[in-house]
């Protein structure tokens, strides 16, 4: 018999050697040879097999095809700590490309009978699976249907990213920042989602699970607060809701206060802060602009940037040209010291998505601040509430409130 098989995908010889050893015992007809070398019947595209990394065994002169178990090729990296992701307290193993290895380690962390798992593979001739993972027993059957239902409607549309997997699910604009998704790289994570109800997306070669949907205490609160105490769990919490005000307001404060209402403030810090933009040739928005974009240049550079260069890159940005800017009069140093705070106040909030929908809302807040002084903070935090209290996914909202109702 003739056997076809990917190189790529496939390792021939071991699995040549395999069906060797299987095939030894005398065989007086083609069905009983497929009944030892246990093959399967070819019922699908012989191609689509191929890509998949299967094994085809053919009768000789072409009579007859059988499938045969593969012996794979490693082309997947082992099972590691999580690379993008702090975790302090969990299990610090982290999902890997391979989709049954991130199966089992969810499993590993969710000994339940509920695990539920859908199988949806997307696009026309490239073919991306997703699983669609919730537990029976906590999540809501009609949510998971909805999921499912509208996955399986876009089955033959090409696979691009996340992102487009995302637009087909919310029922937001297109046009608002605020993510539908949360991506994390730790099985212990996904399993405290699942428990509270949520969707559990996997995609094939993606080392992240996509947690769905989103909601606001997500963006303040982690599964890992559990394993402190709960003062010290309240302290940690109030610290990042604190951040996560600090890097969105703290600039639009400086330009309000300085250019529109500067008399609200005390004779005192009037006088500390002319002092220190004495010689600044620009208005404070010009100024708190030209620091907030060399701060988004370094974020950029850094995310490109070799490891081993990046550290040397931060010193050369945040120290040596923060000092230069200052001695050229072109911020004053209490700018610099505003702008610092809101950057390091920025990270506070868990997850890289939300960070950039903080980082250009800082942009909005200071448009409002410089137009209308410190009514235009408040008309741009009212904007803000709007726009979170709005946001919905599947007819699920971001702000998790239940309206209370009274037995009768």
């Amino acid at each position: 018999m003739e056997m076809i098989a990917l190189t790529s995908l496939v390792d021939v010889g071991a699995t040549a050697r395999r069906l060797s050893e299987a095939g030894r015992e005398h065989a007086s007809d083609w069905e009983e040879l497929l009944g030892a070398l246990g093959a399967e019947a070819t019922q699908e595209d012989l191609v689509k097999g191929l890509l998949e990394g299967r094994t085809l065994i053919l009768q000789p002169e072409g009579t007859g095809a059988a499938w045969v178990q593969s012996e794979v090729q490693q082309l997947n990296r082992p099972v590691g700590t999580t690379n993008n992701q702090n975790i302090l307290v969990s299990s610090q193993t982290g999902f890997i490309e391979d989709l049954t290895t991130n199966i089992g380690l969810i499993r590993n962390e969710l000994r339940s009978p509920d695990l539920k798992l859908a199988n949806i593979d997307i696009g026309s001739r490239e073919k991306r699976r997703i699983l669609v993972l919730s537990l029976t027993n906590a999540a809501d059957p009609a949510f998971v249907t909805d999921i499912e239902k509208a996955l399986q409607e876009h089955a033959n549309t090409p696979f691009a990213s996340l992102q487009q997997v995302s637009r087909w699910l919310r029922s937001t604009p297109r046009w608002s920042p605020l993510p539908s998704f949360v991506k994390t790289e730790s099985p212990h994570e996904v399993a405290f989602f699942l428990k509270k109800g949520r969707i559990v997306l996997l995609v094939e070669g993606y080392p992240e699970a996509i947690v769905i949907p989103v909601e606001l205490p997500d963006l303040f609160i982690a599964d890992t607060d559990r394993d402190y105490t709960p003062v010290t769990a309240f302290m940690i919490i109030a610290f990042r809701i604190l951040g996560a005000l600090i890097a969105i307001f703290a600039p639009a404060t400086y330009v309000a206060l300085i250019s529109v209402n500067p008399d609200v403030m005390k004779i005192e810090l009037i006088y500390s802060i002319a002092q220190s933009r004495v010689g600044v040739p620009y208005p404070s928005l010009t100024e708190a602009l030209i620091l907030l974009f060399i701060i988004e240049m370094l974020f950029e550079a850094l995310v490109r940037l070799p490891k081993s260069i990046g550290p040397a890159m931060t010193m050369v940005g945040g120290i040596i040209l923060g000092q230069a800017v200052v001695e050229a009069n072109l911020v004053s140093s209490l700018l610099i010291i505003i702008i610092a705070a809101s950057t390091i106040a920025n990270f506070t909030v868990i997850g890289y998505h939300f960070t950039l929908v903080i980082r250009l809302w800082r942009y909005i807040m200071l448009l409002f601040a410089s137009i209308f002084g410190p009514l235009g903070i408040v008309c741009g935090f009212y904007l803000m509430l709007s726009l979170v209290s709005s946001a919905t996914l599947m007819r699920h909202p971001m702000i998790p409130f239940k309206p209370v109702t009274k037995k009768e």
